[in-house]
């Protein structure tokens, strides 16, 4: 692992000596060379040290049951013991909905269709490097993104290669989840809307075909696709309805004069960016229906939804916890995605130019971040932390961008912003280490967390050789007392203050100066 460390070190240095000088899309490619390296060193290992966990199994068996059934009817996967391959002992209960004799599986279905031939050729090895090859695509699409978003090349290098080498993204690496490639199906998405009102059928066609692909890969992502498809309607809707001229102010006349340009030239668009979302999910519902006997969407999820709380209504708590938890928060894990709150006002300053592209990630980021912390279960436990964030984790990759890009033009607080930036790289990447040298830790329960104290296992195992345990200074949101709801206010207050400082530094120097005086 740390011969794989080295090799990073050393590729991205060469890199970034030359990265002014070349082009963005050779930049992104070797970005997404060097990530797909490390994804690689990495995965024997963890395929060797590390059995499947929480849904892993599951998807694998649905996978199992595709190849070699060529049906969705699990009872004889259950039943038997196959999963051996890739689950060490019997499953402790079944991960489906019961319909006569058959039992048919309530998880999502695009991520087994996309690794049968994976699984066919390597088991869960394959189906792992599947999901390093999905990194390093999406490492080359946040290069690609920053650059449309006319980020500095040096600052879109910085940001890309401090977020794909660290937790969450290269943690999803070596986990059979659909969450990264929903991270990738969304800024694909979003790039393809970076024309706005301008985009083509053919550009608009494919937004919609991403953006209904996501409920594919997970329900959670019903949230992302609204957003998303929110962005899509306002850019095919708007330019059909814009009045023509100032004179022309009755909503009559406004009608009117658009009617002929919408059957001229909107139809198409409206055809593209529609008529692929609800053939793809028209097909969901069918394979719904003929699973479940019910026409609609994600209908096993909808049958079982008396037997488990989803909604706890309390976005205060989640939202808190999934930032700043001790357990299972991003920024305890992550520390560099702080610069996120500094880089806010570097994504609004781009919204005017840019903001489609934005707009799309923002909006898909949004609904899914506040739809996931009013769920009772945010922690998402049984998986590495942050699960539930990475879908949208593309958004946050542009926050860091716009960190990132302040500190550049700091002025004379540079060399202090800059050092402070890379105590929260190094310390993404000593946790990101720990987590891929001792892999087990990163699975923490949240009934245990509740019931004992405890600051987990990742920072169980650092406070042995610290002093001053890390986990001190984070909240416990899982089961929140007075002291862990100050620690949050605190922590909240840190993130205002970033935005703000972010804010002012993006101001001329000369401006700052005169304020200060």
């Amino acid at each position: 692992l740390l011969i794989g460390a080295a090799f990073a070190a050393h590729a991205l240095h060469a890199l970034w000596r030359v990265v002014e000088d070349l082009r963005d899309r050779t930049v992104a490619l070797r970005l997404a060379g060097i990530a797909l390296v490390v994804y690689l060193v990495l995965l024997p290992y963890h395929r060797a040290v590390m059995p499947t966990a929480s849904d892993e199994p599951h998807y694998l068996l649905i996978t199992q049951s595709l190849l070699y059934d060529r049906d969705l009817d699990l009872r004889n996967d259950y039943e038997g013991d196959r999963y051996s391959a890739f689950y060490p002992a019997r499953l402790p209960d079944m991960h489906g909905v019961e319909v006569g004799r058959a039992v048919y599986p309530i998880r999502d279905l695009a991520l087994p269709l996309l690794s049968v031939l994976p699984f066919a050729l390597g088991g869960r090895l394959g189906v792992l490097a599947l999901m390093c090859l999905v990194g390093a695509a999406l490492a080359f699409q946040l290069f690609v993104l920053l650059r449309d978003l006319r980020f500095a090349p040096r600052v879109a290098f910085l940001a890309v290669a401090t977020t794909s080498l660290t937790h969450p993204i290269l943690t999803y690496t070596t986990q059979v989840y659909p969450d990264l490639i929903a991270a990738l199906v969304l800024v694909t998405a979003a790039r393809a809307l970076r024309h706005g009102e301008r985009s083509t059928p053919r550009q608009l066609g494919l937004a919609s075909l991403l953006t209904a692909l996501l409920p594919w890969l997970t329900t959670r992502a019903w949230l992302v696709a609204v957003g998303l498809g929110l962005v899509i309607a306002y850019l095919v809707m708007r330019p059909l309805f814009r009045r023509p001229r100032r004179d022309q102010r009755a909503a009559s006349r406004v009608l009117a004069a658009a009617a002929p340009r919408v059957l001229a030239a909107g139809v198409p668009r409206v055809l593209a960016a529609a008529g692929p979302f609800v053939a793809l999910v028209l097909v969901l519902a069918y394979v719904n229906w003929r699973m479940f006997g019910l026409f609609l969407p994600s209908a096993g999820y909808f049958i079982i939804r008396e037997q488990q709380q989803v909604l706890a209504y309390t976005p205060h708590v989640g939202a808190l916890g999934l930032l700043f938890d001790r357990v299972f928060g991003l920024i305890p894990r992550a520390p560099v995605y702080l610069l996120a709150f500094l880089g806010a006002f570097s994504l609004i300053r781009r919204a005017r130019v840019h903001g489609p592209e934005l707009s799309a990630l923002f909006a898909g980021w949004v609904v899914s971040f506040v739809y996931i912390a009013n769920i009772a279960y945010w922690w998402a436990d049984g998986s590495p932390p942050s699960r539930y964030l990475l879908a949208t984790i593309p958004f946050l990759v542009l926050g860091v961008a716009g960190g990132w890009e302040v500190i550049e033009r700091a002025g004379r607080y540079r060399p202090v912003l800059s050092a402070g930036a890379w105590v929260l790289v190094a310390a993404s990447a000593l946790v990101t280490y720990v987590y891929a040298a001792l892999p087990n830790l990163r699975y923490d329960l949240a009934l245990d967390i509740r019931e004992t104290g405890s600051p987990g296992a990742l920072f169980s195992f650092i406070g042995q050789f610290v002093s001053l345990n890390p986990a001190l200074v984070f909240p416990s949101l899982v089961g929140p007392g007075t002291f862990s709801v100050a620690l949050a206010m605190a922590w909240l207050a840190f993130a205002v203050a970033l935005v703000l400082a972010g804010r002012w530094l993006l101001r001329p120097e000369a401006e700052r100066v005169s304020a200060g005086r």
